[in-house]
Parts: C-alpha cells; structure tokens; sequence
C-alpha cells in the first residue's frame, strides 16, 4: 500500500470519510485478484473457480479486542497480519491451499483513517507472501473497540483433506518450529502495561513478534497433505495440551509425550530461566503458536523427516499414539510418566 499523497488523511477518521469513501479507498489499494477468483469485489458476493477434482475448503476466525489482542506493544498492522495468518494455518492444518479471502471489520468512529491502512497493509503484505487474493468483506461502526474477522476460502485435492480424527495406535506424534514463545511474549506485553516498563530487552522483542507475527506452516502442511503422509493434523491456537486433547478425542486415542523433546526457543530458555519457570510449561500451555501438530505412520516418518529438511521446515518428534484407555500423558525428568493435566487457553473461562 503506497502512501499517501494527501497529508490530510493522516488526521482524518472514520466519521468524516464515511462507509462508502472508506471501501473505495480499500478497494483502490487492493491489488487485481488471481485467475482462481471469476468476480471479486464490487458485486454482491464473489466467485471462485473450482476443478472438478477438488474440494474447497472455508475457515474463518474473530478477533475482537482486549478479548484476543490488544493494541498494547503491538501496531494496526500487526492486527491485520494475524489476523489472516491464524485461518491460514487453519488451512494449513488441512493440508491445502488458500485462493482468497474476505474480512469483516469493525471499528469506532473516531478512530484514525491511517489505522485502518494500517490494518490492510499488514492483511496485504501476508496475502503478498502466499499469493492469496482479497476478494470482499464488509465494514460497520463499533460502540468500543476493533473487531476484525476474516475468512479464507482455499483448495485440496478430492478427498485429500487432513482431519483430527486419523490418528492410530503407534503413530508417531510430530510438531513444526518451537512452542511456547507467542504465550510468554505476550506475559511480557501484559506486565509492561500494568507496570509501565521500559523498553523491552532483545530477549523478550523476539518473544514479542512470535506473539503478533505468527508464521502459517502451509509449504509443510500442503505436502503432509498432497503425499497423503500425516494421518491427522491440527493447529495449535490453544496450546500444545488442549490441541492435543482434541486431536486425541476425535481419533479416540491416547498420547504419550516425551516433555525432554519438545521445541523450545534460546530465547524462551533464557526468558523461562529469568522467571524461574520451566520452559515446557511455556510450551504446553502456550496457545497461539499456529504451529502444526500432526501424526505419521512410523513407516512414513522417516521420508516425512527427509522433505522437511529439503524445504527448510523444522519439524520435532514429540511423542506416539498410543490406545484411548492409556489417556494422555508427558514423560517427565527421570522417566517418570503422569496423566497430562495442564490446560491451554479456552474462551468463556474468562470474568468478560
């Protein structure tokens, strides 16, 4: 998005420019949408093109504030680049290819226009990244705070599509990149704000980023998917061990976790030695990692580990399937196994 020839709009907000001005200054900073998309915006609903040897596949995620983010040591375009980023790595989850999508955003009247570029600068930059088309949406008046929510429509093969449930007895249990940084960063943001902190050391700005810049693993979970490797997949918004658990559920197995090998950052070591905690609780706690956490027959690991390294994904085996009534549970120090009883993030548990 280029800038601005009009100092004005700097000072401008949303009351004065109006619904109708503020799509048409959107709708003039979006790019041409790729061949895959037949109408885009500007009409009443899009159209996308599908071979007939495909399935679509749709995912939408809402972010309201002070509910799933605030705007405290982040930025408007953060806001936006999560915000797509989280529905791609559910796509990713599924083993397919985002085309397009279509975001639904809310904000106050007051607020500054320059935010609103803001948000789709960090929206573009990301759908620049992995080629995929915005293609509609639409724009309201918030009583109080920004609510964003997209929705990314993609493809996978017919059939093809990963689920939670194909998890078997004696599958190995795997994990892309590392775990934990996204929940501490965002510890580090919420002590800032209540203790009116300094700035932050290189340490906790790495942490930070992971927290607002999330990566969608979708180049590993097209292939997991295409090759037909991973038995089932999800993503982990939640955290390593409430994700888990749903993954277990729908398969209707157990897991058994080696804590020792799970993926943790040198700087959420250094972070969790500081705080004298332990990593691993970082990493199992930790929601909104949107890391992939999948399974493969042992017969396939071994292939499965060889196109990680060839396409530059890290990927760590944490773990095996084992049967539903052995339940879930983490291989300690020592060797010491326990039932997994920590718990991740979860909507509705909070005062609000």
């Amino acid at each position: 998005m280029g800038a601005e020839p009009d100092a004005r709009f700097h000072r401008m907000i949303l009351n004065r420019l109006g619904e109708w001005g503020l799509l048409q200054r959107i709708r003039r900073r979006i790019p041409a949408p790729s061949k895959s998309v037949s109408v885009g915006i500007g009409d009443d609903a899009a159209v996308l093109r599908t071979a007939a040897h495909r399935d679509l596949i749709a995912t939408t995620d809402l972010l309201v504030e002070t509910v799933d983010f605030d705007r405290t040591g982040g930025s408007f375009r953060s806001i936006g680049y999560k915000a797509l980023a989280v529905n791609l790595s559910d796509v990713a989850a599924m083993g397919g290819r985002p085309v397009a999508f279509l975001v639904g955003l809310a904000l106050p009247g007051r607020t500054p226009v320059r935010a609103v570029d803001e948000i789709y600068d960090g929206l573009m930059s990301l759908a620049r990244e992995h080629r995929v088309s915005l293609i509609g949406g639409d724009i309201s008046a918030s009583p109080k705070g920004i609510m964003i929510s997209v929705t990314v429509l993609g493809e996978v093969e017919r059939g093809r599509a990963v689920r939670r449930r194909g998890a078997r007895v004696g599958d190995r249990l795997y994990v892309t990149g590392a775990l934990g940084d996204s929940r501490a960063g965002l510890e580090i943001l919420k002590k800032a704000k209540t203790k009116r902190r300094s700035k932050p050391s290189g340490i906790e700005s790495r942490l930070i980023h992971r927290h607002f810049f999330p990566e969608p693993r979708l180049t590993l979970g097209r292939l997991l998917g295409r090759r037909g490797w991973a038995t089932a997949m999800i993503d982990l918004s939640d955290g390593l061990a409430s994700d888990l658990r749903q993954l277990c559920d729908a398969g209707r197995v157990g897991a058994r976790l080696e804590s020792d090998r799970l993926p943790v950052s040198s700087a959420l070591k250094a972070y969790a030695r500081r705080m004298g905690r332990s990593a691993s609780d970082y990493a199992l706690r930790g929601g909104e990692d949107f890391e992939l956490l999948f399974t493969v027959k042992t017969t396939d690991a071994a292939a499965v580990e060889a196109a990680a390294r060839r396409t530059g994904s890290t990927i760590t085996p944490i773990g095996t399937i084992v049967s539903r009534g052995c339940g879930i549970t983490v291989i300690g120090a020592g060797g010491r196994e326990a039932p997994l009883t920590l718990r991740g993030y979860e909507h509705f548990t909070h005062p609000w």
